[in-house]
């Protein structure tokens, strides 16, 4: 008997090329550059309006810290205070706040990003963060409370008794 050969079929198989994926930094950070400059100007709203009601409640517990927090934003803007317990702020409302620290930083910055030079670095970002943290200063301004003694509340109707004038006779 004769052996009958099987031809065995060959299969052909293609391979792919694995390509490396190299991460782009600057494409992550870049992407995510909205988020950040909206997180910071978050961040610098809520620290501008409920800065100096916080730095009194130093070495307290979290808890009292936290209502202390919402008191203070919440007195600050709308004037009522959930937590009357720990304390009650009053409501805050001043054109004269809006000139501050977070309002400048944010406008330098967002000039730096109009700037017509080619040279310059990250002026994307800059312009991006600028527009957050001006708006952020700008509002928070409103509502924050004045270091000002001479400054006047636009809702507050109480003020200060006029100095008295008193004569003084020479002979």
């Amino acid at each position: 008997m004769a052996r009958r050969t099987r031809r065995a079929k060959t299969r052909t198989v293609t391979r792919r090329r694995k390509r490396n994926v190299k991460k782009r930094v600057g494409k992550s950070i870049q992407s995510n550059w909205k988020k950040i400059s909206t997180g910071a100007g978050a961040l610098a709203f809520l620290s501008q309006v409920t800065g100096s009601d916080m730095s009194a409640s130093a070495g307290q517990p979290i808890a009292t810290r936290a209502q202390n927090f919402i008191n203070s934003l919440s007195g600050r803007i709308t004037g009522y205070n959930p937590f009357p317990k720990t304390g009650t702020v009053p409501q805050t409302i001043s054109i004269d706040g809006i000139f501050n620290r977070i309002s400048g930083i944010g406008l330098g910055s967002f000039i730096y990003g109009l700037l017509p030079i080619k040279q310059l670095p990250h002026k994307g970002k800059a312009k991006t963060l600028g527009k957050s943290l001006f708006g952020a200063g700008l509002i928070s301004g409103i509502f924050a409370p004045s270091g000002n003694p001479h400054s006047h509340n636009l809702v507050s109707t109480t003020r200060s008794a006029p100095m008295a004038v008193t004569e003084v006779a020479y002979t």
